[in-house]
């Protein structure tokens, strides 16, 4: 995403029937990589006791984790986006965005409080009633307090609520101070945290974090403009295509084959998420940048196979987030969720149980909105 591609020219036959055709205004790549990132938070964030879905997504114990390519990827849509609106339209999406993402996170958070407080199984451990609801409830409201996963919309929020300064700077020339500002914050958050903490109570640690939402903004509304500058070097930029991919896919080995404890304790280690230590942080870029190459030139049969499912996941992002988070109910509270999945066949059904419900709501609700509109 941060360079171009091979050239089309210039490839092997084999490789250029499959590679993604450049005729749609829409780039289904970066939904296809965005629903990818949310199937795997959904396999992992359901959970069961042992799944043949684990292959795929690690289960939270790889290098890196769905959360990233979500917020990067947000980031730089929301950049492509900016890019072509203007500034002032560009302000006003992302107020009304900012506005459904604050309602919906207030509503994932109470929601599932009352649910928990009327003895229903949720994500989460059990809402401590010892708590003053009435507090948590002004809490939710000012984003202080989160519960069942409303952390995690939280922080985007948060970030969402800088965006119109940065895109202001970036429309006016000076992406070099937004990309100053985030990278101190991400040193500073490194070396002393208290100097940039935020009070919002979330999963992640946010001044680290900003730096992924940020860099995605910026690759994204300058897309284009990187894109000609590899075009003028396309040696260069094959060549690190081909090592980045390579690179990657030797890290899988590593990691498949415990090479490099010693890497898994920097990069993993206790708590990765909370720090996104540099370690971490420059796998996420390689295999951010490898995952796009990848849908880039094996479009075709990876589309084929699985687009019809990750597109649409990845397109209506909110939704899918919003509702794994409800599926988990049902699952947790109708049935002997533990015992059931202990079965690795019976998890793996109860995986695609909830991948299905949550595919097929989008599809019935994207119809119910054409049905609506053509009325």
């Amino acid at each position: 995403m941060a360079f171009g591609v091979l050239r089309m020219g210039h490839m092997p036959r084999w490789l250029a029937q499959m590679y993604y055709p450049s005729t749609s205004k829409r780039d289904l790549r970066i939904d296809w990589l965005r629903g990818f990132a949310l199937f795997v938070m959904i396999i992992d964030h359901i959970g069961s006791e042992t799944s043949w879905f684990y292959s795929i997504t690690g289960r939270g114990n790889y290098y890196i984790s769905a959360a990233e390519g979500f917020y990067f990827i947000s980031g730089l849509t929301l950049g492509i986006l900016v890019a072509r609106q203007g500034l002032g339209k560009s302000l006003e999406h992302v107020l009304m965005r900012t506005w459904v993402l604050y309602r919906t996170t207030v509503l994932i958070c109470l929601g599932f409080v009352f649910a928990s407080y009327w003895g229903l199984h949720v994500w989460y451990e059990e809402w401590d009633k010892s708590q003053n609801l009435l507090e948590f409830m002004a809490g939710a409201l000012t984003l202080y307090n989160s519960y069942n996963g409303s952390g995690i919309l939280a922080l985007y929020v948060f970030f969402m609520l800088l965006t119109p300064l940065a895109i202001f700077f970036i429309f006016r020339g000076y992406t070099w101070a937004v990309v100053l500002a985030s990278l101190t914050t991400y040193a500073l958050s490194q070396t002393y945290p208290g100097a940039v903490d935020v009070p919002i109570s979330t999963l992640f640690f946010e001044p680290a974090w900003q730096l992924l939402f940020f860099g995605g903004l910026i690759i994204g509304f300058h897309r284009e403009r990187l894109s000609r500058f590899w075009a003028q070097i396309p040696y260069v930029r094959d060549g690190l295509s081909g090592l980045i991919f390579l690179t990657a896919a030797l890290f899988i080995v590593v990691k498949v084959n415990g090479l490099w404890p010693q890497l898994d304790k920097v990069a993993i280690g206790d708590d990765p998420q909370q720090l996104l230590v540099w370690p971490r942080l420059l796998l996420v870029a390689l295999y951010l940048q490898a995952f796009y190459l990848l849908i880039t030139w094996f479009w075709k049969p990876l589309n084929k196979a699985t687009g019809w499912l990750l597109i649409p996941l990845g397109s209506a992002s909110l939704w899918t987030f919003t509702w794994h988070l409800i599926v988990m109910v049902p699952l947790y509270n109708l049935l002997d969720y533990p015992e059931l999945t202990s079965n690795i066949w019976a998890g793996t059904a109860f995986h695609l149980l909830s991948l299905l419900i949550i595919w097929s709501s989008i599809l019935l609700y994207r119809r119910w909105r054409k049905s609506r509109s053509a009325q």
